[in-house]
């Protein structure tokens, strides 16, 4: 078995848990709220820069140059895309960054950039593969449903679409290729942790607190 494999087969219970999550199972019944997505959008958008450093690390620290031309894309996406994406969704709906980030959120950021600046090499690729892994799977089904919201419906085909795949599915490849075997337990509780992390951050949309919203 690949070591990816063996990670995902060590980790199916909280891989189901994050899939079957409220927020997912709102997106596929078509009832997510708006407050909750838009807060759930400025989260997000926080963590693209997060992700930039966090790819900026993997590129130092990866073993050759094939690696580096592939992460190197990685951060043009971030940083020409998604932050573009991003900062568009966020003037059209009026959404201003919240006053306070949850406890779950912060946590999250830091959590994720620390693997990045003390992790090996396939640490960072283990992190980054459990959250994209994650949303391409659940996205992909998502992808086939009614969802009425226009909004929500261009960040879901975002995540199932052939681009955001290939990414998942290099940081699988990745790890076969760089990972070893006598990491499979390091790298398997790196994926765990990364899921719990998911789980809260998702959880942490439904806060009651309001959202500052921006003047248009």
């Amino acid at each position: 078995m690949l070591l990816s494999d063996k990670i995902l087969s060590a980790n199916e219970a909280v891989l189901d848990e994050m899939l079957a999550h409220r927020f997912v199972a709102d997106i596929h019944a078509d009832r997510l709220a708006d407050v909750v997505f838009h807060r759930y959008l400025a989260y997000e958008g926080k963590f693209v820069t997060t992700a930039i450093s966090i790819f900026a690390h993997a590129v130092t620290s990866a073993p050759d140059i094939k690696a580096q031309r592939w992460l190197i894309g990685v951060l043009d996406a971030l940083a020409n895309a998604q932050v573009p994406y991003f900062e568009d969704v966020f003037a059209r709906l009026c959404i201003a960054p919240p006053d306070q980030v949850p406890q779950e959120v912060t946590a999250f950021d830091v959590s994720m950039l620390d693997i990045a600046r003390t992790g090996r090499f396939t640490d960072i690729l283990t992190a980054m593969f459990a959250a994209e892994w994650m949303y391409w799977t659940w996205c992909s089904s998502a992808a086939a449903r009614q969802i009425s919201d226009p909004d929500l419906r261009a960040w879901v085909d975002l995540h199932a679409d052939r681009g955001f795949a290939d990414q998942a599915l290099w940081l699988k490849e990745a790890i076969d290729t760089y990972g070893e075997a006598s990491e499979t337990n390091r790298l398997s509780a790196i994926f765990e942790h990364v899921m719990r992390l998911e789980v809260a951050f998702h959880s942490a949309a439904y806060d009651a607190a309001p959202l500052r919203e921006g003047s248009s």
